[in-house]
């Protein structure tokens, strides 16, 4: 069985190339022969980022950091994923393979350009949508007619977040499959087979651990700097463009940084979830701006583990005694049905 997998591609967010790479691997699971295909335009659309490269012009320090950075991805990508860059119109590619998966991320997010979306290419009966996330709470009107027949047509639909669920079966009155995020399938040993400690992590400053900041924008907040001193823990902060260790740490190096943090202070999805896939304290920093469709990821995760408490606002407010303190318990009972219920929608649409 041949399948092709197609997702938002992109050298710089390492959540975007962990999704890519567990989805890989679950399909690897239950077919012969998967591969990506890397459509030139199937690249998401930052506002901040341009912003970021614009305030940066002639930075000729961060233009190399970010080289270094996107030199690492790239390789991960290259050792890790069969990748097929080589995309002719995707018409020409139906009869290639046996299925097509499109999935997860934002594929279904309508400001970001994802040609093949709905692998209206491909016959009816080859297209599976894996846990397709849209994060917008309503769609443009311009597309929703398109969005109505095009999933309407796809006999195998699940979507990541339950806001996406309710959209979808608002908009075509069937109700998808909700499925967790592809990094989740895999299990915390599966990870740490990938994952490479960072030889800088040998240096005596974090000896005795760290707290972990993975914030898009790179900045750290003034009260987890705060929490930081409280601790006695130096910060390891992802996007520092000032600090070449840290921002040039590869794939497998951020899967062992999260799994040997002290804590995590995030607001990411993936970052939420490899936490709760290593059970590692966490406290997700829900900025002002977070009160909109992003939490709604976050939010949706840590409800389904019942974490919710670990929700802090802009002055770190937390329901907790001790952040280091954390109760698994209900991601434990729900990881496993959740992995079970994914592998079961995989295998219906696979070998049914």
């Amino acid at each position: 069985m041949r399948v092709a997998m197609i997702t938002l591609n992109v050298y710089d967010n390492y959540g975007n190339m962990l999704q890519k790479y567990a989805l890989y691997k679950t399909l690897e699971k239950f077919a012969d022969f998967v591969e990506v295909l890397w459509h030139p335009a199937t690249k998401p659309f930052y506002p901040y980022h341009l912003e970021t490269e614009r305030n940066l012009e002639g930075n000729l320090k961060y233009a190399a950091f970010k080289s270094v950075r996107e030199y690492k991805f790239k390789q991960f990508n290259d050792e890790n994923i069969r990748t097929r860059f080589d995309i002719p119109y995707l018409e020409e590619l139906a009869d290639e393979y046996d299925f097509f998966v499109i999935g997860s991320d934002q594929v279904w997010n309508p400001e970001f350009k994802v040609p093949g979306r709905f692998l209206e290419f491909a016959p009816p009966e080859k297209r599976i949508a894996y846990a397709a996330s849209i994060v917008v709470p309503e769609l443009p009107e311009n597309v929703q007619q398109t969005y109505r027949e095009k999933i309407l047509e796809m006999p195998h639909v699940s979507v990541r977040e339950k806001d996406g669920c309710d959209l979808v079966e608002k908009l075509t009155g069937k109700r998808p499959v909700q499925l967790v995020d592809p990094v989740l399938l895999l299990t915390a040993d599966e990870w740490r087979k990938v994952a490479k400690r960072p030889r800088w992590l040998d240096k005596k400053i974090y000896k005795n651990g760290y707290l972990m900041v993975y914030f898009l924008n790179g900045e750290v907040p003034e009260v987890i700097r705060a929490l930081a001193k409280k601790l006695g823990l130096p910060i390891v902060n992802m996007v520092d463009k000032n600090n070449f260790d840290h921002y040039v740490t590869g794939i497998e190096e951020f899967i062992y940084l999260l799994d040997h943090a002290t804590i995590l202070c995030t607001y990411s999805f993936h970052g939420t979830a490899f936490a709760s896939i290593f059970k590692k304290p966490f406290i997700v920093y829900r900025a002002g701006k977070l009160r909109t469709t992003r939490f709604s990821r976050v939010g949706s995760l840590l409800e389904l583990f019942g974490l919710s408490d670990r929700v802090s606002d802009t002055n770190l407010k937390i329901n907790l005694d001790d952040p280091l303190k954390i109760d698994f318990t209900r991601r434990e009972e729900v990881l496993p049905l959740e992995r079970k219920k994914a592998f079961k929608f995989l295998a219906n649409a696979l070998w049914k």
